[in-house]
């Protein structure tokens, strides 16, 4: 049977390899499937919060390897943060100029008609 501390160490194995996985598909802007692997660590990430800290105290370097996740999980955390700020800052941008765009529209068009019969003169 295994042992609390070696089923927690090949757990957190398991999430290092999703958490490098995730890295890869943060690179490509993959975002699809890095919400898939969040939902696959969700488990791993429930059982060494319960299982974690007492583990931490027998392994110390168990407890470094569950810092260091959780480091690299606060780092992509802020980096998607700023990823969605700026997203966000580009759909206003973006209905900014649609809002000027649309009052220019009957200067520039002022009907349909009228764009009609220059097509077809020229």
């Amino acid at each position: 049977m295994e042992t609390p501390a070696s089923m927690c160490a090949r757990l957190l194995a398991a999430l290092e390899d999703l958490a490098a996985q995730e890295a890869a598909s943060l690179a490509t802007r993959d975002f699809a499937s890095v919400v898939h692997l969040q939902q696959r660590a969700a488990p791993l990430v429930a059982h060494l919060a319960e299982h974690g800290p007492e583990l931490a105290q027998i392994d110390p370097a168990l407890g470094r390897r569950v810092a260091a996740w959780l480091a690299r999980r606060h780092e992509t955390g802020a980096w998607l943060a700023e990823q969605v700020a700026q997203a966000r800052q580009r759909l206003r941008e973006l209905d900014a100029a649609r809002a000027r765009a649309t009052r220019l529209v009957p200067v520039y068009a002022p009907s349909v008609e009228t764009s009609r019969r220059l097509v077809a003169i020229g």
